[in-house]
């Protein structure tokens, strides 16, 4: 049984998540720097006189209509001109010293006091920008980083609660990154699996206890009675008593041949085996308590040499001989085919059939179709899970359907070689 859980919209892919958040800081940065250097280049401008404005505004107007550039403003007069020169001279001799010192870390000596401060604007709106797109960027991180972790911690709490034997725990399957949902969706699964193994490890133990407790009251019942003197000890007696130890000796050889089977360390003896050999013995085993019974056994098909454990596909074809014995009226048919690289052994009855939504439940274990039966008319219900195991073990597979008879068909699928 497996739970299925509704679909969840899927989200972006995590790395398509973080690759888009670097490439938005970056873009942030980039431009963030770009508007403080233009706010910088803009504030310089500013004060320069009103004529190079002017001239420079013009200048932008006429190339963007395509019309002819203005004339510069006139040059500056002939004082202005001797001071200009002066401050070329004093610019030289900075210079000079500026070379013999070198290292100082401030601007050197050689710069104008406008180029200077010019350098400083650009220099501080660097700064801003770089700050700003900085707190921008741990900002950005912290929201991803929420939308991450969010869901992540769900399922680290739902793991915890698991972990203390909380099987109802769930994660949330939260729509976001579609990593972390399908991590959630996982989680889940696996904790609905647990569930159903628990479930069934429980019930298991129930029905072992049951099942052994049946044969032991019954012992225990006739030892006392023999001890208290209200049987004799007779061959009578000692024959029931040693009916109810096969009973438990056969309990506990199939349930140690279904946990090793689960745990794949059932070892298998492979050799030439002829099925259709190996099932007319067991027919000729059966023939005497198929009569008591008034039931016929049948049995058709040609040579069906395969690769098996003639032990285990004896036991395989012992159970399904048992189990339609257990439910025919008057006939049962053993069938065994060869076709396509596969070996098919059918038997047939003509009881009551299997309806169809539990023709998958009867090779589990401890499954009665009719809970009225005892163990000694309806078997322990281990044995068509022996005969799925043993199937399995060997490649093979089993199934369950409509009888021509109209009972039920139980086939098991071999393959010739492993």
């Amino acid at each position: 049984m497996k739970f299925s859980w509704p679909p969840v919209r899927r989200g972006p892919s995590l790395a398509l998540t973080l690759l888009a958040s670097m490439l938005l800081v970056v873009a942030l940065s980039v431009g963030l720097t770009f508007l403080f250097s233009n706010f910088a280049v803009r504030r310089e401008v500013a004060r320069l006189p009103p004529e190079v404005q002017a001239y420079l505004r013009a200048r932008q107007e006429a190339e963007r209509r395509g019309e002819p550039l203005p004339q510069p403003p006139p040059p500056p007069s002939r004082a202005h001109s001797e001071r200009a020169a002066e401050a070329e001279a004093a610019m030289a001799q900075a210079r000079r010293i500026a070379e013999r010192r070198k290292g100082s870390g401030r601007f050197p000596v050689m710069l104008s006091s406008r180029t200077q401060s010019f350098v400083r604007d650009v220099q501080r709106s660097l700064v801003h920008g770089g700050l700003v797109a900085a707190a921008l960027a741990a900002l950005l991180s912290l929201l991803i980083a929420r939308r991450v972790s969010q869901p992540l911690s769900a399922v680290a709490q739902a793991a915890n609660q698991l972990a203390r034997g909380n099987l109802d725990s769930r994660a949330p399957v939260l729509p976001g990154d579609r990593e972390v949902a399908d991590l959630a969706r996982t989680f889940n699964e696996m904790a609905d699996n647990l569930q159903i193994l628990e479930r069934e490890r429980q019930q298991a133990v129930a029905d072992i206890a049951h099942e052994l407790r049946t044969p032991i009251s019954i012992m225990q019942g006739r030892l006392d009675a023999l001890e208290d003197g209200v049987y004799p000890l007779d061959t009578r007696q000692i024959k029931l008593l040693s009916t109810q130890t096969q009973h438990l000796t056969h309990l506990v050889g199939d349930l140690r041949t279904l946990t090793l089977a689960d745990a794949g360390r059932l070892v298998l003896n492979l050799q030439p085996t002829d099925l259709t050999a190996l099932a007319d013995k067991v027919v000729c085993d059966l023939t005497d308590r198929a009569a008591a019974r008034g039931v016929t056994l049948h049995l058709e098909g040609s040579p069906a040499p395969l690769q098996a454990d003639p032990e285990r596909l004896r036991q395989v074809t012992l159970n399904l001989v048992e189990n339609a014995l257990i439910h025919s009226r008057s006939r049962v048919n053993i069938g065994v085919e060869c076709k396509s690289g596969l070996v098919r052994l059918h038997v047939d009855d003509d009881g009551p059939g299997i309806p169809p939504a539990s023709r998958e439940a009867v090779f589990t274990r401890f499954t009665r179709l009719d809970e009225s039966r005892s163990r000694h008319t309806g078997g322990s219900g281990l044995g068509l899970a022996i005969v799925r195991a043993l199937a399995g073990a060997h490649g093979g597979d089993t199934t369950a359907g409509l009888s021509p008879l109209g009972g039920a068909r139980l086939t098991v699928t071999l393959p010739i070689r492993r």
